[in-house]
């Protein structure tokens, strides 16, 4: 490995090569290299030298998501921790244009100071910004609570600058909306953990800061008042920002925020009809937070599905299912968490159908289990457990179209360099 090192070290320059994992662990495997390029030329050369070395890399932004995806495999070779955090750069922003193109290793906080002073902003909740690099969160599919209002990264994704697992560097999209013919190839490196290609660079359309913006955060005493609530948000003719279920603290109720953004009249109304309905639903209190209460409420709310740092009684699910059947999950989770004597915490995107569970006990791996055979149209994936067990299907049941993903795979990464069985493929 000695030559390895050396080879890597010319590539990126020795300073930003450690043998050793230098304190870095995915799931309980070490790297034997951390390497930091600060260039794609650089990051394309270190990919080459560790694919013609059959090395198994593991690509590392922040490090917030390294609890997700089951641990890696074929480590009978060198293990490389290609770290991004050096590709840090505002590549091109013009305001006028309202599009951004940043390198991968930028956190969504970077990105937020660069613009805002603009008044601008790239609307993607992901837990622990000050930590998470953009291209970390594009590889894992983060989202956030105003993808109610704003969508996902996929919406406002415009282009992307990736190296290949054998080095290549290749581009999609560009910093237009309307810039793809052919295959939407960018929208395919989201989610793919990874096991594809490395995100050097990423392109967003930018959105103005809203005028005005508020919460209406409503407390109730069961699930099932809470989805009624959300049953009439979702008939009504308000268009909230962001609408999340997140467990009262000690466990007693449940609180529905939602957040309203935009033109004065329109947050002056969410002011005043969240409210009724929120009553008629069967809420036994609500109150309006402007300004740094609503702010710093939304902080708080985003870092709950966070699995960077984990107790080793605790374990993070995402729930996804067809809104209608959130609630009866939800419902039937809670039943399972109180026979096992488990703890739990959710913070749920209800009229998306998305939900992240956090569970404290010992029983977790039985509740996991039930939670799997009892839901069966309910998509439940792991997203971190703070004691790694092998034996548990962190991905859950395989997805439509899982033989395609693999030949896909096999395709870009013949050689399995890239995030060997951190994925489905």
């Amino acid at each position: 490995m000695s030559d390895l090192l050396i080879q890597l070290g010319s590539a990126v320059g020795a300073e930003h090569v450690t043998p050793g994992a230098d304190g870095l662990s995915v799931q309980g495997v070490s790297p034997h290299f951390v390497v930091a390029p600060g260039s794609v030329e650089e990051l394309s050369e270190a990919m080459k030298i560790a694919a013609a070395a059959r090395a198994a890399v593991i690509p590392w932004g922040g490090g917030t998501r390294q609890a997700l995806g089951t641990p890696p495999v074929a480590l009978d070779r060198p293990v490389v921790a290609m770290r991004t955090t050096r590709l840090n750069q505002v590549l091109d922003y013009t305001p006028d244009d309202m599009t951004i193109s940043v390198g991968a290793g930028m956190t969504l906080d970077e990105i937020d100071q660069a613009v805002r002073p603009n008044g601008q902003m790239l609307p993607m909740d992901v837990a622990l910004p000050g930590r998470s690099t953009v291209g970390g969160a594009l590889a894992c599919a983060a989202d956030g609570p105003r993808r109610l209002g704003y969508g996902t990264f996929r919406d406002l994704f415009l282009g992307t600058k990736v190296v290949e697992a054998g080095g290549r560097i290749s581009k999609a999209g560009g910093m237009t909306v309307k810039n793809v013919s052919g295959f939407d190839l960018m929208k395919l490196y989201i989610g793919s953990m990874g096991s594809l290609a490395i995100f050097t660079s990423a392109n967003f359309k930018l959105l103005p800061i809203p005028r005005a913006a508020a919460t209406i955060a409503c407390e109730f005493d069961t699930l099932e008042s809470v989805f009624a609530m959300a049953d009439a948000l979702h008939t009504s003719k308000l268009l909230p920002a962001a609408c999340e279920l997140v467990s009262a603290e000690g466990g007693q109720g449940f609180g529905l925020c939602v957040a309203t953004d935009g033109l004065d009249q329109a947050v002056a109304r969410h002011k005043r009809d969240v409210p009724g309905l929120a009553q008629k639903a069967g809420a036994r209190a609500s109150h309006v937070l402007e300004g740094e209460e609503h702010t710093s409420l939304w902080r708080r709310i985003n870092d709950l599905s966070q699995s960077a740092d984990l107790e080793p009684d605790e374990m993070v699910i995402r729930v996804a299912s067809l809104p209608s059947l959130l609630g009866s999950a939800l419902v039937a989770l809670q039943v399972a968490a109180k026979k096992h004597a488990l703890r739990l915490q959710i913070s749920a995107r209800v009229l998306n159908g998305i939900a992240y569970v956090r569970t404290r006990g010992t029983a977790w791996k039985a509740f996991h289990e039930v939670a799997l055979t009892t839901l069966p149209e309910v998509s439940i994936v792991t997203l971190g457990l703070g004691t790694p067990e092998p034996s548990v299907d962190v991905w859950g049941r395989p997805p439509n179209g899982l033989d395609v993903m693999r030949r896909i795979k096999a395709e870009f990464d013949p050689a399995n360099i890239l995030n060997p069985g951190r994925y489905l493929v």
